[in-house]
């Protein structure tokens, strides 16, 4: 198993370094720049469904109870929906930065993105500071 692994990282890694060969080689070019966005989109979909399937693998391998497994699901699925709830505004704004302007489209995902990040990370600390009182408690 972990030989696959490292032949799809490989097999990334190629297709990265060869795009961005591409792209430097075609600088200003607006097909090259729907590639790379394209790129970007299929590593963001690829790595939110190996994240996904890696859980649910290692919590078959190693017998997490599915009940666990769910709700850690379920608190994802959470951060999410609250992510996007705290950027619903941001899809109606365009975004203005050095003369050049983003669409709202663009704007609201880019605030969706930073809003998860921070919630799970705020998340992350809080669930450590819980279980190292809990455990200096007990």
């Amino acid at each position: 198993m972990k030989k696959i692994g490292t032949w799809i990282f490989l097999g990334l890694a190629a297709i990265i370094v060869i795009v961005a060969i591409l792209f430097y080689v075609n600088l200003g070019s607006d097909s090259m720049i729907s590639t790379i966005l394209n790129l970007g989109y299929v590593l963001i979909i690829a790595g939110i469904l190996l994240a996904i399937c890696s859980a649910v693998f290692a919590a078959m391998v190693k017998g997490v109870n599915i009940k666990t497994l769910g709700i850690l699901l379920a608190v994802v699925a959470v951060l999410a929906i609250v992510a996007f709830l705290m950027s619903k505004g941001s899809f109606s704004t365009p975004y203005i930065a050095n003369g050049q302007e983003y669409s709202s489209s663009t704007h609201g995902w880019v605030e969706f993105g930073l809003n998860f990040t921070y919630l799970t990370a705020g998340v992350s600390v809080l669930a450590i500071l819980f279980s190292t009182i809990y455990k200096a408690i007990k």
